[in-house]
């Protein structure tokens, strides 16, 4: 004789097959989640491309920012990253309505607003474009983590040298976690909507 009657059984299996449903956030090898202990958001001033003030808790309070630093000149890493966030966004069961990206120019002095509007829109036109004095724009960047080095010219060579992951910011601004640099479409779109479930 059965120790459980039928709906019990069928509860109890239930809440085994819940218990043992792999978390992918937990499992990303590409994903550092930072959600018991996110990082405060900076208190660094900066400025949109369309002129306006901007700090990083004006951004969305109802969704998601994806943030990264870098610059329109960089011949690979950016222009990859910008493209593969794109992508994701547009990947079957992502809601790209619940996301905002947001790029910070590590390269000011030649990334003007124009400049870096123009660049955007390539990847997608709804991409935030956010400019500043370049110590600020370091400062903001090491508030998140994230290296940035003022650029620097030498032998005739003109280098910007910046991190390359993409940070998570909740409506807050504050840093929920981050993805590795070189992260490819399907494996950002793989997490987008759990941490929509979860952030959100």
């Amino acid at each position: 004789m059965s120790l459980f009657s039928r709906p019990v059984a069928a509860t109890l299996l239930l809440l085994a097959i819940t218990a043992c449903a792999a978390d992918p956030i937990a499992e990303s090898e590409h994903y550092l989640d930072l959600s018991d202990d996110p990082m405060e958001a900076s208190a660094t001033e900066l400025t949109t491309v369309e002129g306006e003030t901007w700090t990083f808790t004006d951004v969305a309070d109802d969704r998601l920012t994806l943030l990264y630093f870098g610059y329109t000149s960089c011949p690979d890493v950016c222009p990859m990253t910008m493209a593969e966030i794109n992508l994701a966004l547009q990947e079957e069961g992502v809601d790209d309505d619940a996301y905002d990206v947001v790029m910070v120019t590590t390269d000011p002095a030649r990334d003007t607003d124009e400049q870096l509007r123009t660049w955007l829109d390539r990847f997608n036109p709804e991409f935030q474009g956010i400019r500043g004095d370049i110590d600020h724009v370091v400062d903001a960047a090491n508030d998140y983590g994230i290296a940035v080095d003022p650029p620097v010219e030498t032998e005739g060579e003109y280098l910007v040298t910046h991190g390359g992951r993409i940070t998570v910011l909740t409506p807050d601004g504050k840093a929920a976690g981050s993805f590795d640099e070189g992260i490819n479409a399907d494996q950002l779109a793989e997490l987008l909507p759990t941490l929509q479930d979860d952030l959100l």
